[in-house]
């Protein structure tokens, strides 16, 4: 998006302050076209967030102990805009502390 020129500032990180939530901004679009090849491939698919085929402010979850290989893990979550999933990813969290 145009507006997405730099990092998120600290103010959004501390939104989410569990030390296993990780937000990334990818500017060159290389973690959304692996989320985005894993989505077309897996059962759960975003209801939004696909702007010029790009997948851009995205909630994506994953089990305890799910791990990036070759192939993604099936997330448990994959949606947004990211502030409508906020609630969705806390629920999530909090069951595995």
């Amino acid at each position: 998006m145009p507006t997405d020129w730099s990092k998120p500032s600290t103010s959004a990180l501390a939104r989410l302050s569990d030390t296993r939530v990780r937000q990334f901004w990818d500017p060159n679009h290389l973690l959304s076209a692996v989320l985005n090849k894993a989505q077309e491939t897996g059962t759960l698919h975003p209801e939004c967030c696909n702007r010029k085929g790009f997948l851009w402010d995205l909630t994506a979850a994953y089990a305890p102990g799910a791990q990036w290989r070759d192939t993604l893990p099936e997330p448990i979550l994959l949606n947004g805009p990211i502030v409508r999933t906020t609630s969705d990813l806390e629920v999530l969290v909090a069951k595995t502390k």
